[in-house]
């Protein structure tokens, strides 16, 4: 491999590289002949190397090496290490190991609340740091004897249900655990409401589902609010009125079915049941592990037949907004790095036309068999031709940052674009080709 550098950088010739001075001086001298710029030029690679263990020329400690390959070993990613970095709503897994490394880890929760910036904390006790990596196996068991022993009591740990519903919000960076994020809220809401009402009577009763209720409402909001803001507000940028609204109420809407399907599922089948060890009877009480078994515990068939399911309150379904996320991070991506070569001056921008015409045809294909509603899929077919005005915005951005770039180098005119996007050749190009469909 040859890296040409291309720069006005001068280079001096000592006596122990006059030599291979002497062999390029032809080179130069064309170069010069060909161009009134001055073009110093260094090649990196196995040529070089090779010329080095001969002895053409010696290094010293001002003259660029070439280096022997690097080795490595490639590890495969720690999934573990991936799912610490995930919101509770959005991992794939609640496990018992799960559970009780949860529960452990309560036991060093700190007590306090934000004022401003500033963490005040509550309790006059001295602050014990501990990780999950420092936590013995021996501790682990000797805990989990005490849970099997003594339970974790019929009080529920809203304060740990405030900390897993935190990170709610969705946007183009996980936008692909939309379902997952609506299922766990749906199934956390659904086991706990079921516990308040079969635990407690009266006001304690009324008290604990009002607790549930506000958590659950602005859980459900955060979600709604983000995925309209987010998601609805990417295509109201490309014309489409009203998509943040629908948006906003098909994601209620979504999470409501949800949870109301859950409910009616507990309220036939007892999730309960199918904990049977007596030494993992304390799992019953805890209400994130008994969510992700009632997850588990509805088929397939079920699921599909309530992903399909079009709410009457919303214009969208959940398979929807799914689909049409997913559309806008795609489309959100090529905004931010448009793979079209605004480097290359050759191109002739009806290419680019073509180019946006063999998109459009690939999403319309992949629309129609989407099964997604008409109403979806028109809107997405409508945003495409917005969407390509941003995209030559965007690629005439870049090459105002190449014109920005030439008139500090000005040696480098001619070899990058410097001249904008014809509009006219572009959509000629793309009505064509979309003509021969």
């Amino acid at each position: 491999m040859f890296i040409g550098l291309i720069g006005q950088t001068r280079v001096y010739p000592s006596s122990s590289n006059i030599r291979l001075l002497g062999m390029q001086a032809n080179i130069f001298t064309n170069s010069k002949q060909e161009s009134s710029l001055q073009r110093d030029c260094v090649e990196i690679g196995i040529y070089t190397q090779q010329n080095n263990e001969m002895g053409i020329y010696k290094r010293n400690g001002n003259q660029m090496q070439a280096f022997s390959p690097i080795s490595y070993t490639k590890i495969a990613p720690d999934e573990s290490l991936k799912k610490e970095l995930l919101p509770p709503s959005e991992q794939s897994f609640y496990t018992e190991e799960d559970a009780l490394m949860n529960q452990y880890m309560k036991q060093y929760r700190i007590d306090g609340y934000f004022d401003g910036d500033t963490f005040v904390q509550n309790s006059s006790e001295p602050v014990k740091l501990v990780l999950k990596d420092q936590i013995s196996k021996e501790d682990l068991e000797s805990f989990r004897n005490e849970l099997i022993e003594k339970g974790l009591g019929t009080e529920i740990d809203w304060r740990g249900v405030k900390s897993d519903f935190i990170g709610m919000s969705m946007g183009f960076d996980n936008i692909e655990n939309f379902q997952k994020k609506a299922d766990y809220v749906a199934s956390r809401y659904a086991v706990l409401k079921d516990r308040i009402q079969t635990q407690f009577m009266g006001d304690k009763q009324k008290a604990e589902l009002q607790k549930l209720e506000q958590i659950y409402a602005k859980a459900k909001e955060e979600m709604a609010n983000s995925f309209a803001e987010n998601i609805g507000g990417f295509y109201e940028n490309l014309g489409q009125s009203d998509a943040v609204e629908d948006m906003r109420n098909s994601v209620l809407a979504v999470i409501d079915d949800k949870t109301e399907a859950y409910i009616k599922y507990i309220a036939q089948n007892d999730i309960y049941a199918n904990i049977t060890e007596s030494d993992k009877q304390w799992l019953k009480q805890d209400d994130g592990y008994m969510a992700a078994q009632l997850r588990e515990s509805i088929s397939g068939t079920q699921q599909k037949k309530h992903t399909e399911t079009i709410s009457t309150k919303a214009p969208y379904s959940e398979k929807d907004l799914a689909y049409a996320g997913m559309y806008a991070k795609e489309l959100s991506w090529q905004l931010k790095e448009p793979q079209w070569d605004t480097f290359t001056v050759k191109r002739n921008d009806s290419d680019l036309g073509k180019y946006l015409a063999e998109q459009y045809k690939t999403i319309f294909r992949n629309i129609e068999n989407a099964g997604i509603s008409n109403k979806l899929s028109d809107m997405l077919k409508n945003s495409f031709e917005p969407f390509i005005d941003k995209f030559m915005d965007t690629l005439d951005t870049k090459i105002n940052q190449n014109r920005e770039r030439v008139a500090v180098n000005p040696q480098e005119l001619g070899l990058i674009r410097t001249n904008y996007i014809d509009r006219d050749s572009v959509y000629n190009a793309f009505q064509n080709a979309i003509f021969g469909m």
